[in-house]
């Protein structure tokens, strides 16, 4: 196990702790200026049934966080670069939404009566309260998994496949454990399409960012 942990490289994992407190630390800011939370519920989303099983998906998220830039770290540098930049933008921007427009979510309550409840609850506890919805932040960064892995020429045909798949069901998951409405989803799909497509074209943001962090 030792030799193990000592083979993995420090620098991607570093950086998305990194990234993981500075959307922490915005989100804990956008809070001060905040009030008068809108509900955005469809008569879609009322249909849409509450699910334990979609929890373990929506979980897997938080692997990918760290996963994806340790793939492209090792991959394709440039994209890393490009995937580093979109996701400070599309904290930036979604905090000015925040405060701008904050929404919130109706969580169902749960008992802690089997395993996958447990999970959700402490989901729930760790995002809580359900604030701050409108873009779904899981939704934009699952976006721009698919978006960095099918840009890398470096990565695989089963990967692309794979990260398309599980990107997708990560987003529908959101809906299932009643994170987030249909809208939140659009939102934040629409927001990481204008950012990477800003992003991808410019050279010298990425070759900054190389520079900057020394990759």
């Amino acid at each position: 196990m030792k030799d193990f942990f000592n083979k993995i490289e420090k620098k991607p994992v570093l950086i998305t702790i990194s990234l993981i407190a500075f959307q922490s630390l915005s989100f804990l800011f956008v809070k001060l200026f905040q009030s008068n939370y809108h509900v955005l519920e469809s008569a879609v989303d009322n249909q849409i049934p509450f699910n334990k099983w979609w929890i373990l998906i929506y979980c897997s998220w938080h692997i990918l966080i760290f996963y994806i830039p340790y793939y492209l770290y090792k991959k394709d540098k440039n994209i890393l670069a490009k995937y580093l930049t979109c996701y400070v933008a599309s904290i930036i921007i979604s905090s000015i939404i925040f405060i701008i427009y904050p929404t919130i979510v109706t969580r169902p309550t749960l008992q802690n009566d089997n395993i996958l409840h447990i999970l959700t609850n402490f989901i729930y506890w760790l995002d809580n309260p359900a604030i701050n919805c409108l873009p779904s932040m899981h939704c934009a960064i699952s976006m721009l998994f698919i978006f960095t892995i099918f840009t890398s020429k470096k990565a695989s045909k089963n990967m692309r496949i794979f990260i398309l798949i599980i990107s997708i069901l990560i987003m529908i998951s959101t809906l299932f454990v009643k994170q987030h409405v249909v809208i939140d989803i659009i939102a934040g799909d629409i927001m990481m399409t204008f950012i990477y497509f800003c992003v991808n074209n410019d050279k010298k943001v990425v070759n900054k960012v190389k520079k900057l962090l020394n990759i």
